[in-house]
C-alpha cells in the first residue's frame, strides 16, 4: 500500500501543492465527501479558535472584529489572515443541514473507566445521561461517545445527530472493574493508555472539517513528573517528545481538550492525579519541560480543566459551551524555522476587560525527530481501519463470530498465524510479542461510527522459532455495529515489527452469524495480561 506521510494540518513550514483523489473511504469525517479528484493547497497556516470571555465569565459573542485582536508567535507580532464571527459556527435552522462544511464544533464525549474508581465511574455514566438528555432529540451538531477502559479505547457511537443513538450506546456499556486504577503497578501503564487514547482520537478526526471538543470526563491519565534524579535523562526525553508528538496531533486536528473531574482538586502533586488547572501561564519555555499531564494538554489546545462533584452534568454541558461560541483567527507565522522548539501564541484583545481562551502554542516540525514504533504503530493501524486496500503481511482469518441484536454489537475471535511477529525473551523464561488489535464498523462511505483497540499480549514457553511459527493465536475483541453501519474491518499489527493483516466483513456475512443475547457482564477484578497461544482461549 502507498503510504503518505502524516503532515500537520494546521502548522506547515512549507507550502505543498498535491493532486489526491479525496474519497469518503479515506476520511475520518461525519460528513460525505465528493468522490473527485482535487487540487489540495497546504500553506503556512496556523487556526485559532479563540473563545472570548468577559469578567464574570461569560462568552462574548457579538461586538467584536478582527481589529479588536492581536496575535504574537514566539513574541513577534503576527499578521490576522482570515477572521470569522461565533454566528459562522452556529448551526443553520434547517435540521436536515447538519454541521454544513464543519462550521458547527462536534462534541466528543470521553468517559475514563481506565482512570477512575467504580463508584465515580457509576457517577460519571449517571451525569452523562443526564446531559445526554438534557439535549434535543436531533442534535445541533454530530456528536460521538468513546469510552477508555482497561485494555481499549472503544467508541461506542461514531459521530450522529440522533440523541437516542447516545443514550442506547451509553445505556448498553458493560459494567467493569477498573482494576488498573485500583492497583498503584499499573500507574506507568495507564499514563501511556491515556495519552495514547488522545492520539489515536486526534488521529480518527485529522480529516473532520472545524472545530472538534473533546469532553473527557473523568480523572485522566496520571500526571508524571520529568525528574532526572529519579527517571534516567533519555526517558526523560522519550516522555518530551511523547508530549510534544501528542500536543501537534491534537492542534493540527484543530482539538480543544476539556478535562471535567468528578470532584477532586486537580492541586495535588501525587501520580494518580494530572493535577494542572489549565489557566496557569506558563511562560514562554516547553510546557513539558517539568511534568506531563491532561491539566497541561487542555492549556496548550485551548480547553479547559472544571472539577466539581455536584452536578457534572452541568460541567459538561458548561464545556460544550465553550468550545462552541468562539471566534477563528488564522495567520501565517514569519518564523517558520524547522527546529522542533516550542512556539508560543499569545492573544490579546484592545479591551482590558476581556480574556481570551486559545490554544497556548505548538512545537515546530522537527525533521530529526524520530517517531517511536508505539506512535507508528498507532498512527498505521487508524489509517489501516478504514483503508480499502488488503493487508497480508500478517496472515488473519475469522474463527468464529456471534450477533448480539439487543446491544447492537458482535463478538469475534479472529485467528493468525505467522513467523512474522517478533517475540523477545522475559526474565520468566518465556517469549512475548505484543500486537494491536482494532475492530471497526463502517458505513457506506467508509466513515467509522463504532470501533475498538486494544493492545494484545501474547506468550509462550516454546523456544523454537520454528516451532512458534506455527502457532495458532485466537484473539477476541467486540466492537459494536450501529443501525448505519454496513461493514466491519478487523485489524491485526505486530507492536514492535509493524506487520498487518486484515478481515474483512461484510453486511451479508454479519447477517447470517447466529444471533444471540448479550451476555450477562462479568465484574472481573482482573483479565489476564497473557495467554499462551498455543491454547484454545481467546488472547486477553
Amino acid at each position: 500500500m502507498h503510504k503518505l506521510r502524516s503532515l500537520p494540518f494546521a502548522v506547515l513550514p512549507w507550502i505543498l501543492l498535491t493532486f489526491q483523489p479525496l474519497t469518503a473511504q479515506n476520511t475520518g469525517s461525519p460528513q460525505n465527501q465528493p468522490n473527485i479528484p482535487t487540487f489540495q493547497v497546504t500553506s503556512t497556516l496556523v487556526f485559532l479558535d479563540v473563545t472570548v470571555l468577559d469578567k464574570q465569565g461569560h462568552p462574548v459573542v457579538t461586538g467584536l472584529t478582527k481589529d479588536d485582536f492581536k496575535i504574537t508567535d514566539d513574541k513577534k507580532p503576527q499578521s490576522i489572515f482570515s477572521f470569522e464571527a461565533p454566528e459562522t459556527h452556529v448551526m443553520s435552522a434547517n435540521p436536515g443541514n447538519h454541521n454544513p462544511e464543519g462550521k458547527a464544533p462536534v462534541t466528543i464525549l470521553v468517559l475514563d473507566l481506565l482512570d477512575s474508581r467504580f463508584q465515580d465511574f457509576a457517577y460519571i455514566r449517571y451525569e452523562a445521561k443526564k446531559f445526554l438528555m438534557a439535549q434535543p432529540a436531533l442534535l445541533t451538531a454530530p456528536a460521538e461517545l468513546l469510552v477508555v477502559g482497561n485494555d481499549s479505547l472503544e467508541m461506542l457511537q461514531g459521530y450522529t445527530s440522533s440523541r437516542e443513538d447516545l443514550i442506547y450506546a451509553l445505556d448498553h456499556l458493560p459494567a467493569a472493574l477498573p482494576y488498573k486504577e485500583m492497583n498503584g503497578a499499573f500507574v506507568w501503564e495507564r499514563f501511556a493508555q491515556s495519552i495514547d487514547a488522545l492520539q489515536q482520537i486526534a488521529l480518527q478526526n485529522k480529516g473532520v472539517p472545524g472545530r472538534k471538543n473533546v469532553i473527557w470526563v473523568g480523572h485522566g491519565g496520571p500526571g508524571v513528573f520529568l525528574d532526572s534524579a529519579v527517571l534516567t535523562e533519555p526517558v526523560v526525553e522519550q516522555l518530551k517528545a511523547y508530549a510534544h508528538h501528542t500536543t501537534n496531533l491534537l492542534v493540527d486536528s484543530r482539538i480543544s481538550l476539556f478535562v471535567v473531574y468528578p470532584g477532586l482538586s486537580v492541586n495535588r502533586s501525587d501520580m494518580s492525579i494530572s493535577g494542572m488547572d489549565s489557566t496557569i501561564d506558563l511562560s514562554d519555555d516547553d510546557p513539558f519541560a517539568g511534568n506531563v499531564n491532561f491539566g497541561l494538554f487542555a492549556n496548550e489546545t485551548g480547553g479547559k480543566v472544571y472539577y466539581n462533584r455536584n452536578d457534572l452534568a452541568h460541567l459538561i454541558a458548561r464545556s460544550e459551551q465553550l468550545g462552541s461560541e468562539y471566534y477563528t483567527l488564522t495567520y501565517q507565522p514569519s518564523d517558520t524555522a524547522a527546529d522542533g522548539k516550542f512556539r508560543r501564541i499569545r492573544v490579546s484583545l484592545t479591551n482590558p476587560n476581556l480574556r481570551v481562551v486559545t490554544k497556548a502554542g505548538y512545537f515546530a516540525p522537527n525533521p530529526n525527530a524520530p517517531m517511536n514504533a508505539r506512535q507508528k504503530a498507532m498512527t498505521n493501524i487508524t489509517e489501516a481501519a478504514t483503508a480499502t486496500v488488503p493487508f497480508t503481511a500478517l496472515k488473519v482469518s475469522m474463527q468464529s463470530m456471534v450477533r448480539h441484536p439487543d446491544t447492537r454489537s458482535l463478538d469475534m475471535v479472529v485467528q493468525t498465524q505467522d513467523n512474522h511477529l517478533l517475540w523477545q525473551a522475559a526474565e520468566d523464561g518465556k517469549n512475548k510479542a505484543t500486537l494491536l488489535l482494532a475492530a471497526a464498523s463502517l458505513n457506506a462511505e467508509g466513515s467509522i461510527v463504532a470501533s475498538r483497540v486494544e493492545r494484545v499480549r501474547l506468550s509462550t514457553p516454546l523456544q523454537d522459532p520454528a516451532a512458534r511459527a506455527a502457532l495458532v493465536t485466537p484473539m477476541a475483541i467486540t466492537v459494536r455495529f450501529p443501525r448505519n453501519a454496513t461493514h466491519v474491518r478487523v485489524v491485526v499489527e505486530s507492536e514492535d515489527g509493524g506487520r498487518m493483516g486484515a478481515v474483512d466483513l461484510t453486511r451479508k456475512a454479519i447477517d447470517a452469524a447466529p444471533a444471540e443475547p448479550t451476555p450477562e457482564p462479568q465484574l472481573a477484578p482482573h483479565r489476564p495480561q497473557y495467554q499462551t497461544p498455543a491454547s484454545s482461549a481467546p488472547a486477553s
